[in-house]
C-alpha cells in the first residue's frame, strides 16, 4: 500500500514541474472558470479527507472559501490560482492535503535562469541556521539569520508556510529548507536582490546579497550537501556491525509513478535486501544499523521485505485504518486498477467493496492484513535505526512500526513528519486548470494505538549537526555506543 507520498525534496519536484507543469504558465481562466476550479477543490476535499477539519474549523474553511469565491471577478492567471489553491488546502495543517507539483510559471522562470533566493538554511531549533552561500559573499554557513528583506525570522518564515502543507511548523520548515529558491520566490517574486540580518560570534549585521542565476543553484547545492545520504547501500561497518540504507521505498528511476511501485520494481528492491540480508547472516553480524535518514518513504510493498528479516511476529504498520467513503476516493482507486490491471491493487479492491456497503461520508475501518515474518533465514542480532529531521512518509511508519513492536531500537532526532497521520493520499483533478489535488483518504493510527498526531522520538538522541557537514556525527555517535555496549 502506497502510504504517503511525500518528495524527496522540493529541488526535486522543481526539476520534475520543468518537464511536467499542470498546465501553459501564461494560461489565463476566466472569473467563472476559477470560481468553478475552486468549488471542486473544497467540494471535493471536504467530502474525500479523512478529516479536514482536524486541526482547522470548518468556519475558517468557509470564511476563507467565500472571500476567494468573491475576489474572482476578472480572469486569473494560472500562477494566481495555483498559489491561492495551495494556500487553501494548507489550511488543514495535514501534509497531504495539497496541489501536487509546483506553480505553471516556474518552469519557465528556472528555465530562463532566475534570478533566485542565494541562501540555504535550516531551522533547527527556533533558530534558522545559513547552511549554504554564494562563495565569496558576506554570508557564511553556520551564521544566524535573524531577518529578511526587513521582516523578523516569524514574520518571513510565516510568509513562506503558508504555502506548505504540513502538520506542524517544524515539517513546513524541513519542506522549505529543501527548496528555499521556490518558496522565496513564491512569496516575494523575482528580486534582483535581498536584504537579509545576520548573526555572527554574536555580533548583528545587515547584508545585501544578488540574486544568483538558476545555474548557480548547483554550487550551492555542493557547498550545502556535506556527506551524502543517498541512493542504497549494504555492507559491514566492522566484523559484527552490518549497515543498511535501504533508500526510497520506491524505484527512484521510474518513468512514472505507478512503474515506482511496480512489481518488477519490488522484486528488484527484495532482491537486493535479501542478498543483503544474506551476506550479513554470513558474516555472522551480531548488530544492524538500518539507515532511514534523509528517506522520503514510499510504499509498504518495499518496506515490509526489509523488516521481514528480523521481526519475530507479524506485524502491520497500523492499529486501525480509517477511511472516508467518497465518489472521489473511488473513482481514484479505480483509476488505478484500470491503469494497471496486473498490479497488486488488493487493498484498493477491498476498499471499493467496502464502500460498496457505506454511505459517502462514513469513516469505516479497514482491517488491514498483517506482513508475516521471513520464513526460514533470519537476521536473530540487533537492529538499531537511525531516522532524521528528513525522515518521511514510510520511513517515519516503518521507524514507527519497528519501535512499537519492539523490532529494533530508534536512534538520531525526532523526525518532523507523523507516525500516526493523515495519510494513504489519493488525487482528484480540477476541471478548467487540470490542478491535480491529492488528499489524504485515511487516519492512520500507528501501532502502539496512539491517536494523536505525533512525530517518531527515538529512543537515543543523538547529535545532529545543523549545517552537514563531511563527517557523518550521528552514525559515528551510534557506532561508539555500540563498541561501548
Amino acid at each position: 500500500m502506497r502510504l504517503l507520498a511525500q518528495p524527496a525534496s522540493a529541488l526535486a519536484a522543481a526539476l520534475l514541474a520543468l518537464s511536467t507543469p499542470a498546465c501553459a504558465q501564461d494560461n489565463q481562466f476566466t472569473a467563472q472558470e476559477a470560481r468553478e476550479d475552486l468549488d471542486r477543490l473544497y467540494h471535493g476535499l471536504h467530502s474525500a479527507a479523512a478529516d479536514l477539519y482536524a486541526e482547522t474549523p470548518e468556519t475558517v474553511f468557509e470564511a476563507r472559501y467565500r472571500e476567494m469565491r468573491a475576489r474572482y471577478d476578472e480572469p486569473v492567471t494560472a500562477h494566481t490560482l495555483f498559489s491561492d489553491f495551495q494556500r487553501f488546502a494548507a489550511l488543514a495543517r495535514q501534509s497531504h492535503n495539497r496541489l501536487e507539483g509546483l506553480s505553471p510559471a516556474w518552469p519557465a522562470f528556472f528555465s530562463r535562469g532566475g534570478p533566485i533566493f542565494p541562501l540555504r538554511f535550516q531551522v533547527v531549533h527556533g533558530e534558522v541556521i545559513v547552511s549554504a552561500a554564494p562563495p565569496g559573499s558576506a554570508v557564511q554557513p553556520g551564521d544566524r539569520l535573524i531577518a529578511l528583506n526587513g521582516e523578523p525570522n516569524p514574520i518571513w518564515l510565516q510568509r513562506l508556510t503558508q504555502h506548505v502543507s504540513a502538520d506542524t511548523p517544524a515539517l513546513a520548515y524541513s519542506i522549505i529548507s529543501q527548496g528555499e529558491f521556490y518558496y522565496v520566490w513564491l512569496e516575494y517574486g523575482a528580486r534582483d536582490s535581498f536584504t537579509v540580518e545576520i548573526e555572527r560570534d554574536g555580533a548583528a549585521q545587515s547584508v545585501t546579497l544578488d540574486a544568483i542565476p538558476a545555474e548557480a543553484l548547483w554550487d550551492l547545492e555542493e557547498i550545502e550537501t556535506g556527506f551524502s545520504l543517498a541512493g542504497r547501500e549494504a555492507g559491514m561497518l566492522s566484523t559484527t556491525t552490518a549497515y543498511l540504507r535501504p533508500g526510497p521505498f520506491f524505484d527512484v528511476d521510474a518513468e512514472t509513478p505507478d512503474q515506482a511501485y511496480a512489481p518488477a520494481a519490488v522484486q528488484r528492491f527484495t532482491d537486493f535486501i535479501d542478498a543483503a540480508f544474506e551476506r550479513y547472516t554470513d558474516a555472522g553480524a551480531t548488530d544492524l544499523v538500518l539507515d532511514l535518514r534523509d528517506n522520503p518513504g514510499g510504499d509498504i510493498s518495499f518496506s515490509d521485505p526489509v523488516i521481514a528479516w528480523f521481526a519475530d511476529q507479524p506485524f502491520r504498520f497500523t492499529s486501525d485504518f480509517r477511511v472516508r467513503v467518497s465518489d472521489e476516493t473511488a473513482a481514484s482507486m479505480q483509476a488505478r486498477i484500470d491503469a494497471n490491471p496486473d498490479g497488486d491493487h488488493d487493498v484498493s479492491r477491498d476498499l471499493i467493496d467496502l464502500f460498496a456497503n457505506s454511505k459517502p461520508g462514513d469513516l469505516v475501518s479497514y482491517d488491514l492484513p498483517y506482513a508475516q515474518p521471513r520464513h526460514g533465514r533470519q537476521f536473530t542480532g540487533n537492529v538499531h535505526v537511525l531516522v532524521n529531521r528528513n525522515s518521511f512518509s514510510n520511513a517515519v511508519t516503518t521507524a514507527a512500526l519497528i519501535q512499537d513492536y519492539g523490532f529494533g531500537t530508534i536512534y538520531g532526532e525526532p523526525t518532523r513528519d507523523m507516525a500516526t497521520t493523515f495519510g494513504a493520499m489519493e488525487h482528484f483533478t480540477l476541471p478548467n486548470s487540470g490542478f491535480r489535488v491529492g488528499y489524504a483518504k485515511a487516519h492512520i493510527i500507528r501501532p502502539n494505538g496512539e491517536e494523536a498526531t505525533h512525530p517518531v522520538t527515538p529512543d537515543v538522541i543523538l547529535p545532529a549537526a545543523a549545517v552537514r557537514g563531511a563527517g557523518d556525527v550521528m552514525l559515528d555517535a551510534l557506532l561508539t555506543r555500540l563498541t561501548e555496549d
